[in-house]
């Protein structure tokens, strides 16, 4: 690997999180409507949904599309002994979940992380999945200031892993692809478009999804900072 100079994040479940998380929503929102379930399912429903989405995600159907998000929920209930709830309770738990509020919020180490990172030369950039709206979202949040680059997928036209949405990034940070780190929650997204586009892969795989996966893995922000802060200054 050659030396690394540059630095870029996935954005959604690596720097920003929901607060609280879409699972604890669901769970709210099925215990206020009194629905019976086994709680040490939620994290395998959980599970069989994500996979389900992300298959349709790779086939070029969106997270969000109303079809995708019906399904995962038919998956969820379903995987938790939930299938044959009466239209009533699904509508009461629909109403629930809706009513439950969260906040975005950038991980509280994040800006102190990347500040260290571009005091030790690194350039620092994030490549994410996301609607037009991320650049005034990081600005918001006060992160786009210390940002190199900012590729988008809304804005470049393309969703990972097509690795020309990394080559972006690589572009207005103006460094190579062999001397860039790439880091991301997915496997199917981040890693394989990263080495699509010559960049080395970290995953950050704090949901545990890829155990055995064949690239460097990191499962906290704590390990994910002491990975990075360990490498050779730029």
């Amino acid at each position: 690997m050659s030396a690394i100079r540059a630095i870029f994040f996935d954005i959604g479940d690596t720097l920003l999180f929901d607060e609280p998380p879409l699972a604890e929503r669901v769970r709210l929102a099925i215990e206020s409507v009194g629905l019976p379930y086994d709680k040490k399912e939620m994290l395998r429903a959980f599970r069989t949904a994500e996979d389900y989405a992300l298959s349709r995600y790779l086939e070029g159907v969106p997270f969000d599309d109303p079809g995708v998000q019906q399904e995962c929920a038919v998956i969820i209930l379903r995987e938790l002994g939930l299938g044959g709830v009466s239209i009533e309770k699904l509508i009461a738990l629909r109403d629930a979940y809706l009513k439950i509020s969260y906040a975005r919020s950038l991980h509280p180490q994040a800006i102190s992380l990347v500040e260290e990172l571009r005091r030790r030369e690194f350039k620092v950039g994030a490549i994410s999945d996301w609607e037009e709206t991320l650049p005034t979202l990081l600005a918001e949040l006060e992160l786009a200031d210390h940002l190199d680059a900012l590729a988008v997928s809304a804005i470049v036209g393309v969703t990972k892993p097509d690795p020309r949405l990394f080559e972006e990034a690589l572009r207005q940070a103006d460094v190579t692809a062999g001397e860039s780190i790439h880091i991301g929650d997915y496997y199917e997204l981040d890693v394989a478009g990263a080495r699509a586009a010559g960049m080395t892969p970290i995953l950050f795989d704090w949901k545990g999804r890829n155990l055995d996966a064949d690239c460097e893995r990191v499962t906290s922000f704590e390990e994910l900072k002491r990975y990075l802060l360990g490498l050779p200054s730029a």
